[in-house]
């Protein structure tokens, strides 16, 4: 696997996003002016929903958007559960892993990944799984 950095990275989910978008656009209306809720964290890894937003892409396939801000991760998973908020754009927490399995929030997709010389996303095991083997999430 080759090693991105983290401008590079920030070029493909920019472009993806800019692509998947322009997937939307070119589709036809079928929420006729429906009314959601998007948490959101004020991060530049969210800029794609609000670019989004900015250019009118919700709004052309009838969706009245409403961001909502949080401070972290894991209070917007309580706020998907509890339906405070229809959808979140957020980073994957234990929390919402938990309510992902109880049924009452859904996790659809992702975006990042690890770069050995990177601080960032981290898998914690215990000590016991760790000496019996445990070193990647394979």
């Amino acid at each position: 696997m080759s090693k991105m950095s983290r401008r590079t990275t920030l070029k493909v989910v920019s472009l993806i996003s800019g692509a998947a978008a322009s997937l939307f656009v070119a589709l036809p209306t079928y929420a006729e002016d429906t009314k959601i809720n998007v948490g959101a964290l004020r991060f530049t890894s969210h800029a794609a929903s609000f670019v989004a937003f900015e250019r009118g892409y919700f709004k052309e396939e009838g969706l009245d958007v409403e961001f909502k801000f949080f401070q972290a991760a894991q209070p917007m998973a309580v706020a998907v559960a509890s339906k405070d908020v229809d959808y979140a754009v957020t980073a994957i927490s234990g929390g919402l892993i938990s309510l992902a399995e109880k049924g009452v929030a859904k996790v659809i997709g992702g975006a990042l990944m690890k770069e050995a010389a990177t601080d960032g996303q981290v898998i914690l095991v215990s000590d016991k799984a760790f000496k019996a083997g445990v070193t990647s999430p394979d």
